[in-house]
């Protein structure tokens, strides 16, 4: 279950979010805006090569996000997200 202050937040997001598909971007903007004390539902890089997982409450903000915009978003490598120009 998604706490309503992560959804409000995700709504926000979306709106200035555009087509942005990447997972990672669209993570970061929502855990700028939300308390500390929320962001312990996100996971968090692995200590050595740094790449993202997704846990299971990613996983309902994922769906929670395609069902909101119709985006699937998309877990890619670091190597691929140092490729991409999203900016908010």
């Amino acid at each position: 279950m998604i706490p309503d202050k992560i959804k409000l937040q995700i709504d926000f997001v979306s709106k200035i979010a555009g087509d942005c598909d990447d997972w990672v971007t669209i993570k970061k903007q929502v855990m700028r805006g939300v308390h500390s004390s929320l962001r312990k539902n996100f996971s968090t890089r692995h200590p050595l090569t740094k790449e993202q997982s997704i846990n299971n409450f990613e996983n309902e903000v994922i769906n929670y996000y395609k069902d909101l915009t119709g985006i699937n978003l998309v877990l890619r490598s670091l190597e691929e997200r140092r490729e991409l120009e999203y900016v908010f």
